[in-house]
């Protein structure tokens, strides 16, 4: 059985594309968040195993500070996802733990080893 996903992106293409994949890969995709708020709710609510998290999200909260949000709550493994190397946090090349950091686009590749990296962490 694969991994339980929440997607937090508020491009609706690219989530629905990474839904598709991880679905082919054997993942349940709990649900897609379009914003920060929505990602916590979501995360609250399906207690996902991996949290895919795009790092530039619309509204008042990016991802970084709902990813903060959401593992005061519970920790679990969340893969950062940004088409914007100047969003990466300093440290990208050295995650925290339960951290994989992700820059689109990715290939089929990069998605199975960031799936993997993350939930060898879990």
């Amino acid at each position: 059985m694969g991994a339980r996903i929440v997607i937090v992106e508020d491009e609706q293409i690219i989530a629905v594309d990474l839904e598709s994949r991880l679905k082919r890969l054997g993942h349940e995709v709990l649900g897609i968040a379009i914003t920060g708020e929505e990602a916590i709710v979501m995360a609250e609510q399906y207690q996902p195993d991996i949290i895919f998290m795009d790092i530039r999200l619309r509204g008042p909260m990016n991802g970084l500070q709902a990813a903060t949000t959401i593992r005061a709550l519970r920790k679990m493994p969340i893969i950062f996802v940004t088409a914007f190397a100047d969003a990466l946090p300093r440290d990208a090349q050295q995650p925290e733990p339960l951290s994989v950091y992700m820059k689109k686009p990715f290939t089929a590749v990069q998605l199975k080893d960031a799936l993997s990296a993350a939930l060898k962490s879990a």
